[in-house]
């Protein structure tokens, strides 16, 4: 027979059991980072060897990344390693162990190796200066009539994109695009900003890079003599960096030349179509020199180009080019992705657009990666 006191406190761990799902669900469940470690006996009679480990996990697509670190586990302290992996698989992946303390192998050694496995969307978010997606409710502030004044960075930098005042703040949405929330810029002029500077260093030039999923559903009612609808902007008037589109002409600044002007538009990539989903990335490398800077649409290139370093705002905004509005968006973001001091190249922007592509349910052709 259950006695009163072991029956109550039965009943509060049955309680217990019950809210945690609830608050679970409330969480932010972006991140599919997984990882693993196990205890390896290797030995080498070179100074390099391949070991293959298996994950012991059930994963639900090939790693994108693989971050993983070997360490013997009794060392004297001498023994110095390097880990590489040269090969991911599904199951399983491939090392390279390299001792670097002297030119020789090593008699057999007990190893703990740990790993880090990531899928694209988990090492775009991990390097992603900021990323902003509007997915949980944790993701934002929003008032009841569905206005939203902040989205919290999900990259390195975790500054938020603000918006105080009422009237400029875009609205989430209540309809989904595959799957997924994000924000509308129907009010004139809806914008969110940033209180990052993109400026480089003294001595140093600019490397920025910049991913956005949108939707443009007008280009009417823009400004009289620039009918523009911006997307992204880092200008203080003087041509600095920022992405704008009209009907048929999609506007870069940050080029030699002050800005470039992409008007020839390929199948299943303009990025000024009405009414249509597209990702769209620009990159800014400067010391990369002539056509190391580079505009793609829906994994096609668009165009390539020459980047020179201005002074620009210490602030960034999307859904404008500037921070007093002028050449606002009308219609929707639902992903904003800015890389800053990395490279990315030709074969990473393909992966990366077909994420994006795939992710958000885009019209697009195939993409070889």
């Amino acid at each position: 027979m259950i006695e009163h006191q072991d029956l109550m406190l039965w009943l509060m761990f049955v309680v217990v059991v019950i809210i945690w799902p609830v608050g679970k669900c409330q969480q932010n469940d972006y991140s599919t980072i997984r990882r693993g470690f196990a205890a390896m006996s290797i030995h080498s009679t070179t100074k390099k060897q391949h070991v293959k480990f298996d994950y012991k996990m059930c994963l639900s697509s090939i790693p994108y990344y693989i971050k993983a670190t070997a360490n013997p586990k009794y060392s004297t302290g001498v023994e110095k390693f390097n880990v590489t992996v040269v090969q991911i698989n599904y199951y399983n992946a491939v090392l390279e162990l390299e001792r670097i303390d002297k030119d020789s192998g090593w008699g057999e050694m007990l190893f703990t190796v740990q790993w880090t496995i990531y899928h694209i969307s988990d090492y775009i978010t991990s390097t992603a200066t900021v990323q902003y997606r509007v997915d949980y409710d944790t993701d934002i502030k929003i008032s009841e009539t569905s206005r939203v004044s902040e989205v919290h960075d999900q990259g390195l930098s975790k500054l938020p994109a603000l918006q105080n005042n009422t009237h400029l703040q875009p609205r989430l949405s209540q309809e989904r695009q595959n799957g997924h929330r994000f924000l509308v810029f129907d009010k004139m002029p809806n914008r969110l900003i940033t209180n990052l500077d993109l400026n480089p260093k003294q001595g140093e030039n600019d490397l920025v890079t910049v991913f956005m999923v949108y939707r443009i559903d007008s280009h009417r009612e823009a400004n009289v003599h620039f009918p523009w609808r911006g997307l992204f902007g880092a200008d203080n008037t003087g041509w600095d960096k920022f992405i704008a589109s009209s009907i048929d002409i999609l506007f870069v600044s940050g080029a030699v030349g002050d800005m470039i002007q992409i008007t020839s538009t390929l199948k299943n990539a303009n990025p000024s179509a009405l009414h249509v989903w597209n990702v769209l990335s620009v990159q800014w490398n400067v010391d990369g020199g002539v056509n190391a800077s580079s505009v793609w649409c829906n994994g096609k290139l668009l165009q390539r180009f020459q980047a020179k370093t201005t002074p620009s705002d210490t602030k960034f905004i999307f859904g404008s080019i500037s921070r007093d509005g002028i050449f606002y968006l009308h219609g929707a973001i639902g992903e904003f992705v800015l890389f800053k001091d990395i490279i990315i190249t030709d074969d990473v922007m393909k992966k990366y657009h077909l994420h994006f592509i795939e992710k958000w349910g885009i019209e697009a052709d195939p993409i070889l990666v």
